[in-house]
């Protein structure tokens, strides 16, 4: 039974690693929303318009994006530039 708890303990640990990091503009709307794991982007990130329309929606792996897509201001979906971490999160 004690191995159990262990156990329990231990997974709890490891899941309170992870944290969601948000911006927002001036006016108040969400500029990002962007997963971290260690204090490392990992996981799916949002980053919006000013309008709040969805701009990009990025996977990162180990703080590197790994898959982008990308949309216009209308929310149709666009082809991406090369983006770069810094690119993406400034």
């Amino acid at each position: 039974m004690r191995k159990v708890w262990l156990l329990v303990i231990l997974v709890s640990l490891m899941g309170c690693s992870a944290e969601i990091k948000k911006q927002v503009y001036p006016d108040g709307k969400i500029k990002s929303e962007l997963r971290y794991k260690r204090g490392v982007l990992d996981g799916i990130g949002k980053i919006f318009y000013e309008s709040g329309t969805l701009k990009y929606k990025v996977y990162f792996k180990d703080g590197k994006p790994k898959t982008t897509v990308c949309y216009n201001e209308s929310g149709n979906e666009i082809p991406c530039p090369q983006l770069e971490t810094e690119d993406i999160i400034k």
